[in-house]
């Protein structure tokens, strides 16, 4: 996300003032035409030029400052240079490039109070000084609502074109339906604006696989056989993927397959003219899966699913059983491996004991290390009050979910009723316990201090997969761990040195 330059990092006396220089991308309301980020760049560079400045680094965001669930890279690197000195401004085309939520605004002012200015090519922002501070409240305020206000708009002409039966609202082209190619790459003195549309015939074949793809998952056909059979006779998804069993289901189970228009999981509308898939046969296939159980949590089997990561192409490991069983103990054998069904290369593959015997001397030789140990403690520490809170939100949404499913049961709301007040509060969890996991390590209870290798030992031999799993992720703390591809030795014995432990900040 960033170009970085040299740059006097010394002290600000006796330095050329650093200023680095931001990019958003931006649509002209007049054309709706993308504002490039070079361009922006090129302005800013002349007003660092005409103050006499020096370039830090060139920083840049994608389309949204509006929407809080986006992370931006762009953004957290300026506010590390700020928080760290390096950088004495930033330069933008425009504050709303920078800024377009007062919270961001605020941010910045926190950190940049020793002097730190926002340049532009309409004039600077002394943020030490207040009347500044107000002024640049007043345009990131008007920044703000002009978002809320367009974000309104675009909502209310959404709703009215579901009510009018128009089921593609804009944005890219999809399986089964004509639009842009967006597997086109344009040639020299071409633009995006010569983008061809995908061929007729192109647009039926998919259509063709949707309803064979129904009817074949309907008849039992696994989706994964889908997946291969689509490949196999060149269909690829709408950004030009092969295609996995997830994708497969994702795509049979559009409604607009069957020329419904749904929001928030509310029919609100129908598309006119000859659905793709016959109505009934969609209703039957939703119903199909509505029907299933949920599958086993990732690593609720096999200690390393979900840990393990290929080490031809990074993708985590999955495991399966095999139809084999081992002489000495009878158990039934199971390998890890690089799963294609999860975009992975499908070139690792490693025996499940013996890759969990070696999984089982790591941790014991890790927590029973005093430095490991302390260093895990250290970590802890440091995250130890957002856990607190983490831990009593999680608590107070695993509550209202529970009040929800005894009103259900009671029969005093409806399975629709349920499922409006249990969307959110599900989407809710799933961060909060992803940043609880990402802090922790997936086990907050963990030894804080070094063990008696006999007592790891004996802790990991008595755990099942659940017990196991939190002690090999406390042990790795922030390290990846690889599984390299076997090497052809002609040795029956599994090479200790495929497991390749790789620490943060390193490539692997």
């Amino acid at each position: 996300m960033a170009i970085k330059h040299d740059v006097n990092a010394g002290q600000r006396a006796g330095r050329p003032i650093v200023l680095d220089s931001y990019g958003r991308l931006s649509r002209v309301p007049e054309t709706g035409e993308l504002e490039k980020i070079e361009t922006q760049w090129a302005d800013n560079r002349k007003v660092i030029e005409r103050v006499g400045a020096t370039l830090g680094e060139e920083l840049k965001d994608g389309l949204s400052a509006w929407k809080r669930s986006v992370r931006r890279a762009g953004w957290e690197r300026l506010l590390e240079r700020v928080e760290s000195g390096e950088s004495d401004g930033i330069v933008v085309w425009h504050t709303d490039r920078l800024f377009r939520q007062p919270r961001d605004l605020e941010k910045l002012i926190d950190l940049g109070e020793r002097g730190f200015k926002v340049y532009s090519a309409h004039g600077e922002r002394d943020l030490a000084d207040p009347d500044d501070r107000f002024i640049l409240r007043i345009e990131v305020a008007h920044a703000a609502r002009s978002s809320d206000d367009t974000s309104r708009r675009i909502k209310r002409r959404f709703a009215t074109k579901r009510e009018q039966g128009v089921g593609h609202l804009g944005g890219p082209r999809r399986f089964g339906w004509p639009g842009k190619d967006l597997t086109w790459v344009p040639g020299r003195g071409e633009t995006d604006g010569d983008r061809p549309d995908v061929p007729p015939g192109l647009v039926e074949q998919e259509r063709a696989a949707l309803r064979d793809g129904t009817d074949a998952q309907l008849a039992g056909i696994g989706q994964g056989t889908l997946a291969n059979e689509w490949n196999a006779a060149g269909l690829r998804t709408a950004l030009g993927r092969e295609w996995i069993a997830v994708t497969v289901k994702s795509v049979l189970l559009r409604p607009t397959n069957a020329g419904l228009i749904e929001h928030d999981g509310r029919l609100v509308g129908r598309i006119e003219g000859e659905p793709i898939v016959d109505p009934d046969k969609f209703a039957r296939l939703r119903a199909m899966y509505a029907a299933r159980r949920r599958g086993r949590v990732v690593g609720e089997s096999y200690v390393g699913t979900g840990i393990l990561r290929c080490g031809h192409c990074g993708t985590k490991l999955s495991a399966s059983r095999k139809n084999t069983v081992h002489k000495d103990t009878g158990e039934r054998s199971a390998v890890y491996f690089c799963n294609k069904q999860r975009r992975g290369c499908g070139k690792v593959y490693g025996d499940r004991r013996a890759v969990d015997h070696e999984l089982r001397l790591l941790v014991i030789a890790r927590q029973s290390d005093s430095r490991h140990a302390s260093a895990v403690a250290a970590a802890r520490a440091r995250v130890a009050n957002r856990l607190t809170e983490l831990h009593e939100e999680i608590t107070k949404c695993e509550e209202i979910q529970t009040a929800l499913s005894e009103r259900l049961g009671l029969l005093e709301i409806d399975v629709e009723a349920f499922d409006r007040g249990n969307k959110p509060i599900s989407a809710r969890l799933g961060k909060l316990r992803a940043e609880r996991d990402e802090l922790s390590g997936g086990n907050p209870d963990g030894p804080i201090k070094a063990q008696d290798p006999a007592e790891v030992a004996r802790q990991w031999d008595h755990g099942d997969v659940s017990e196991r799993r939190p002690m090999l992720l406390s042990a790795l703390g922030k390290t990846l761990l690889y599984l390299d591809p076997a090497t052809r030795t002609g040795a029956q014995t599994f090479d200790r040195k495929r497991l390749r432990p790789v620490e943060p900040g390193r490539s692997a």
